[in-house]
């Protein structure tokens, strides 16, 4: 189930992905923007996915929960992730950071499996985000390193 939730292009999600889409309070969800609550006023929203990310099986994503570019998430995802990072805090690791080589060849993995050309341009734009959201991952203490499972 990802119910009233905004899912981007090339996104893998493993089996038993799912996500919470109201509040045990029944309130307006609140989504974080610039690091403040912003109230939606709606009462059902889901997560937002951005482009490129993949799921390990059986992830929960909280209610309003962000989760930025070329990210790989596993297991309770209760706060926004930033873009190109390895998130699996509810299983006690630490955020690691995911090398933009790495996800760049991802990308090109999975887009040669369907048919599709990753090309210098679409690489490019990676390596723009990647470095527009360095800043994002330093806020919350993402390591450089390797991610161990």
């Amino acid at each position: 189930f990802l119910g009233h939730s905004y899912i981007g292009e090339w996104v893998n999600l493993a089996a038993g992905t799912t996500n919470s889409d109201l509040k045990n309070t029944y309130g307006t969800v609140k989504v974080k923007e610039g690091g403040r609550p912003v109230d939606t006023g709606l009462l059902k929203l889901g997560c937002f996915i951005a482009d490129h990310v993949k799921t390990s099986i059986g992830t929960y994503i909280y209610t309003g929960v962000k989760v930025g570019v070329g990210s790989h998430i596993h297991g309770f995802i209760t706060q926004d992730v930033p873009s190109f990072t390895i998130w699996a805090l509810s299983l006690g690791k630490r955020p690691v950071e995911l090398r933009l080589q790495s996800a760049v060849e991802t990308a090109r993995r999975m887009c040669s499996r369907r048919g599709v050309v990753f090309g210098e341009e679409e690489a490019k734009v990676l390596e723009e985000v990647f470095k527009a959201t360095e800043r994002e991952r330093e806020e919350v203490g993402v390591v450089k390193g390797e991610f161990k499972p």
